[in-house]
């Protein structure tokens, strides 16, 4: 699980640096926006379970990690050039991936404090979408749970199946948490791609 919690803070990391290529910040601000997009999610999971220090606070890796992820995205990014329309389809990558890792994730560390299903599964999508939206109201973007497009919904399909699989099938942790990303990547892809939408109000 570290692993993946790890590749999901890398993934977020670079797609906050890809979000704000437009902006023109300089690099600390691109810096602050892929900490604060990495970390997000985890960093609110934490404070409604009441579970303190903040994952990032107790284990200095992941920070680290993210600000790593972030500094080798910058030359990246200026090197491929600013086609709008690339950097789009770049970051809905992105970020279904650190969906995917993140949401499941997300999950099974709340499992493991104990709480149960229902608890998991809501923890695990607020693990999976918050850094996301933080990254997007930086960017000074709607962001992308607020819009129709299927998102926050891939993120319960997703982890909703893990939480049955594991807690009430006793599937083991590596193939449950395997198959809980790759529907939450797909389903977010192939929505993505086909345009698939939710109902809006009006």
């Amino acid at each position: 699980m570290e692993i993946a919690q790890l590749l999901g803070t890398v993934v977020f990391a670079v797609s906050g640096v890809v979000a704000v290529a437009e902006r023109r910040l300089d690099w600390f601000g691109v810096l602050v926006v892929a900490a604060v997009t990495a970390v997000g999610g985890g960093t609110m999971r934490g404070l409604i379970l009441g579970h303190a220090p903040v994952f990032w606070i107790e284990d200095n890796k992941y920070i680290f990690t993210a600000l790593v992820g972030g500094i080798l995205a910058i030359p990246l990014v200026r090197h491929f050039g600013r086609d709008h329309e690339e950097f789009e389809n770049s970051l809905v990558l992105l970020d279904a991936m650190g969906l995917s890792l993140f949401a499941v994730t997300g999950a099974q560390v709340t499992l493991d404090l104990g709480f149960d299903a229902p608890t998991a599964v809501i923890c695990g999508i607020l693990t999976g979408v918050g850094g996301g939206v933080i990254r997007d109201l930086l960017a000074g973007q709607h962001p992308l749970i607020l819009r129709s497009d299927i998102y926050a919904t891939a993120a319960l399909a997703g982890t909703g199946l893990y939480v049955v699989l594991v807690d009430t099938l006793s599937v083991a942790q590596a193939p449950a948490m395997a198959i809980g990303m790759i529907v939450i990547f797909l389903f977010r892809m192939v929505a993505y791609r086909r345009h698939w939408r939710l109902p809006s109000l009006n």
